[in-house]
């Protein structure tokens, strides 16, 4: 007998209906008990086979599998669903609802994007292009959590053309739930990614019913890894990031010769160009000093994006243990994060560790509990670089000391040293938080099973700003500096009690689920502000004694009762309703319970006698679904009921006044959203491609927003509901399998999401003005660019001209704002993804987009207003701006244009394809038989490597003057035994 060669198989284990891994099917030997579990991938690798070898696949509540292995390295295994009717399956001890009974819309992420250790000092970072309808607008900026939207924005807001008001933010975001537990964005950097095993975007209104006056603008469910039953997995990965410096994108700064050249012709006294111009009645020996010396400043070219900035650098270490027998299950983990960002005082740190467990005490009670601690730091500068670099000449050297055009800002609110503007001038905050989950489940029957959850939540953060003194200011607080100081406290206790009844009788199976949930919310909040800084003290402890000080403590309560009903019969028809009962303790009394309810249906078409004999189709479903729920729209109590404080600086008589904390409205009540969705999920080509298309109607009332009121009141503002507006949308999505062999995959996903919204209701007015950049109108978008119509430069005199609504040309100081000049949401978003695997080595890209949308170019805005004052605009400006009467121009006469409002000159196509990631796994193992290593994983990636866009400013997802995205590269080590 001739010993057989050994071999190794890998592969992918996936739901035949929905092409979803799936996580914790057992891969055994025929004949033996030994064999592997899928991971968080649902991946497996199973070594010291021979080509007879077979293999067994067996998971609960599907069609059991069998392969051989023959001259096979890929195996990856599609797993039908059992006939039999199964509402839910167990895994790691949680209850996963049956993919066939969904009647709404549920997407998934891939895991896969959390676990190749892609640098991201928020996780959130992570989720552009995942899902069709969830745009992901991300910050340049170590750990800032993104801006995130799911089917458009539901609730009004201000924009101003530096970033969006944070009620505006607040009031669209959607709803966290990070293991049961409701989490702010605030929060997001202390999150591991690594920890992450499934996130689930709730996007229709029967989905979101359960979540009841929280649901309205879509829920993100966040759950985190626990513990495989099988051996013991120890992991080790470390990442290393290195971010070139970057620039300016689209634009490029004036060289020195054109600089020059610009400054003496229109004669800025204290530019170099005019200083070393030619004056008359000048002797030959000062003409050849000058001619000298403007020849020496056109040969320096200084960088000073280059100069202001450094090479970025991330230090990322993950370690884990996981395992588990058949009645106890176990994960623990830790994450340290440590990220230097592209200039000094801007930096984020993580360390986060988990702990989870899982036991069956009987065949009847099983527990579970999970904990986690974090803690995040992160810091950035009051300006940056892109801020910085148009107030410096580029023949001005290091060495330099006068840094002219510097002194003559307007306002005097510069550093006059640049460097000091960049490093004493930062903001700086610090987050703990801790949670603890434990949950006991008890199976009553066969039938019933209750399920008891308490979690508590603490997090604490401190935010610390400061200003160093700067003698070139021209108010108090310039002058001698400023810090200030806040701390919070949040305590969060939720209690959910929960049954669930499950029974089939015949061809008909039911579910019926009921519980409530009891959230408490307790809050603190300290701080001061002070004006005055020594330099003998360290700032970030040592404020003037004078320092105003401001508290804050409050409490909240949610109580809610929900309960859901579903039908199935011959696993063809499904239904499902849902309702949910609420009462929040933010709104006013007598307005303070509201009721959400919803229903969906779905029917499987390919499970019909008459569509067993088409082999066009392995799956085809259709689902509608129904649903009402509410937003609170940013509401806090202070808005909806009488809450008083002392005031930091109204006195009488020596003592501090009692006034109101904000001018409430006691008629405030929740947003409500009523959302229709229609969707067909198909499966074609013998389960190589998977697809949804789904559309949406989605209606919200009572909008609220904030409105400008008569200063009589003694406040300037109140939040009112004040209308109505509509999303309206299609999602495509696609994900499979084009080319699968016995040693090679090529798994691809794509989506893309249409979203338009506009205002359809102002409550008997058609157009509401809020401040300076607000503005709604029946019909139109809600994020409208509102700005003056730029009419270009009158040849005679070089002054800007604006067009009236009717087509009149004006005067700057005349012309009105206006719409109709696009929005500033991208109608299209969406996302490609490629993952190529060749035996051990596997390839993938990530392709990001956006079309549609304008952004406002405030770098190039703020470089043309300046210029005037010597700063420096983009290269090619002289040659495109007005200078004698005849001219024909873009650009005005400098001195003349001086409104700094939006106007359509600055508002530009932001529509972009960024190649967002290109990662590079090998597994070396083979190579290097390290005893009882089961994987040596090498890892390069390649992040926001290109982006195709004809905007000209920093970056088209970038507003304001902000930190671009930046290219970064990385390598990594990740090692499993």
């Amino acid at each position: 007998m001739f010993a057989q060669e050994q071999v190794e198989v890998k592969g992918m284990i996936t739901d035949a209906e929905s092409g979803e891994p799936l996580i914790g099917v057992n891969v055994i030997i025929e004949g033996t008990t030994s064999g592997v579990v899928t991971d968080y991938n649902g991946q497996y690798k199973l070594g010291g086979l021979t080509k007879n070898t077979t293999l067994v696949f067996h998971y609960i509540g599907y069609e059991e599998q069998v392969a051989t292995v023959g001259d096979r390295s890929l195996i990856d295994i599609q797993l039908t669903p059992a006939v039999e009717n199964l509402e839910t399956v167990t895994v790691f001890g949680e209850s996963q609802k049956d993919a066939r009974s969904i009647t709404g819309s549920v997407s998934k992420v891939d895991t896969k994007v959390f676990t190749t250790g892609t640098p991201a000092g928020s996780f959130d970072q992570l989720l552009q292009g995942q899902v069709a309808g969830l745009a992901v607008q991300a910050t340049g900026e170590p750990g800032e959590a993104s801006q995130i939207r799911i089917r458009g924005n539901n609730s009004l807001g201000i924009r101003s053309k530096d970033e969006e008001l944070s009620t505006f933010n607040t009031a669209n975001e959607p709803l966290y739930i990070l293991n049961g537990i409701p989490i702010t964005s605030s929060v997001f950097a202390t999150i591991n990614p690594d920890d992450i095993v499934e996130i689930k975007v709730l996007k229709d209104g029967l989905s979101t019913v359960e979540y009841g006056t929280r649901g309205a603008n879509g829920v993100i469910e966040i759950k985190t890894k626990r513990g495989i039953v099988g051996k013991t997995t120890y992991n080790v990965r470390y990442q290393h990031t290195v971010r070139p410096i970057g620039g300016l994108g689209g634009i490029s700064l004036m060289k020195s010769p054109e600089k020059l050249a610009l400054e003496r012709e229109l004669g800025i006294t204290n530019g170099a160009g005019y200083i070393y111009s030619p004056r008359p009645g000048d002797l030959k020996p000062v003409l050849d000093y000058k001619a000298q010396k403007y020849a020496e400043l056109e040969g320096i070219d200084t960088n000073w994006y280059k100069e202001l900035s450094q090479v970025g650098q991330v230090k990322d270490l993950q370690m884990s243990i996981s395992g588990g027998v058949d009645d106890t299950r176990y994960f623990i983990s830790a994450n340290y994060y440590d990220e230097d960002g592209s200039y000094k005082n801007s930096w984020a740190k993580r360390f986060a560790t988990r702990f989870s467990l899982d036991h069956n005490i009987n065949n009847r009670l099983s527990v579970g509990f999970d904990a986690s601690i974090a803690r995040s730091q992160r810091s950035r500068s009051g300006t940056s670089p892109a801020r910085l670099i148009y107030t410096l000449q580029p023949y001005e050297t290091l060495n330099d000391t006068a840094y002219v055009s510097r002194k003559t800002n307007v306002g005097g609110v510069n550093f006059e040293n640049p460097f000091d503007e960049l490093y004493n001038n930062n903001n700086e905050n610090t987050t703990w938080r801790l949670n603890i989950n434990p949950k006991v489940t008890y199976k009553v029957t066969d039938d019933i099973k209750v399920r008891a959850e308490y979690g508590i939540a603490y997090a604490e953060g401190e935010n610390t700003s400061v200003v160093l003194a700067n003698p070139n200011g021209v108010t108090e607080r310039q002058i001698k500096g400023t810090i200030s100081k806040g701390e919070s406290k949040t305590l969060t206790n939720r209690v959910n009690l929960s049954s669930d009844y499950m029974k089939a009788f015949g061809d008909h199976f039911i579910t019926v689920a009921a519980g409530m949930e009891y959230i408490n919310n307790k809050n603190w909040g300290f701080g001061y502000n002070s004006v005055g800084i020594s330099p003998k003290v360290d700032p970030t402890i040592g404020a003037n004694p004078q320092a105003t000080i401001n508290n804050s403590k409050y409490n909240d309560a949610l109580l809610g009762f929900y309960g859901r009903f579903s039908y199935s019969y011959k696993s063809k028809y499904d239904f499902t309703g849902s309702v949910r009962y609420d009462g929040s303790s933010i709104l006013p009394k007598g307005k303070q319970f509201v009721g959400a309810y919803g229903a969906g249906v779905a029917w499987d078409m390919k499970a019909e006698d008459f569509m067993a004999s088409n082999t066009t189709f392995d799956q085809l479903k259709w689902r509608v679904s129904y649903g009402l729920n509410y937003n609170s729209g940013g509401i806090r109590q202070t808005l909806g009921m009488p809450f008083y404080d002392f005031t930091n600086s109204n006195t009488y008589r020596g003592e501090r006044i009692i006034n109101l904390v904000e001018f409430y409205n006691p008629d405030l009540k929740f947003e409500k959203t009523k959302q229709w969705s229609a969707a067909v999920d198909f499966g074609v080509l013998d389960h190589r491609l998977y697809g949804t298309v789904e559309a949406y109607i989605k209606n919200t009332d009572d909008l609220l927003s904030n409105i400008s009121i008569p200063a009589s009141n003694g406040y300037t503002s109140l939040l009112q509901n004040i209308g109505s507006l509509q999303n309206k949308g299609i999602e495509l999505t696609l994900s499979g399998v084009p080319i699968r062999t016995d040693h090679f995959r090529w798994t691809s996903r794509l989506n893309l999401a249409y979203n338009i919204n506009e205002i359809t209701d102002l409550y008997g007015q058609d157009e509401i003005r809020v401040g300076s950049e607000g503005y709604f109108k029946v019909g139109e978008p809600i994020n409208s660019a509102f700005v003056k119509h730029w009419a270009g430069v009158n040849p005679v005199n070089g002054q800007p001209i604006y067009y009236t609504p009717s087509g009149e040309i004006v005067q700057g100081g005349n012309a009105p704002q206006m719409i109709g000049f696009g929005t500033y949401d991208h109608p299209y978003t969406g996302g490609l993804t490629n993952i190529f695997n060749y035996k051990n080595l596997e390839v993938s890209m990530l392709f990001t987009f956006a079309f549609g949308g304008v952004n406002y170019n405030n770098l190039k805005g703020t470089m043309v207003q300046n210029v005037k004052n010597g700063e420096v605009p983009f290269e090619g400006f002289y040659e495109e701006i007005w200078l004698k009467p005849g001219d024909v121009k873009p650009y005005p006469y400098p001195k003349f244009f001086s409104d700094n409002t939006a106007n359509s000159l600055f508002l530009e196509d932001a529509s972009y394809v960024r190649i967002k990631n290109v990662t590079v796994r090998y597994n070396l193992q083979q190579y290097l038989h390290l005893k009882h290593v089961e994987n040596f994983m090498i890892t390069a990636q390649a992040n926001n490597l290109y982006t195709f866009t004809k905007y000209q400013g920093i970056d088209p997802e970038v507003t304001g003057i902000g930190q671009p995205l930046l290219q970064s590269y990385t390598l990594g080590v990740d090692v499993t035994f």
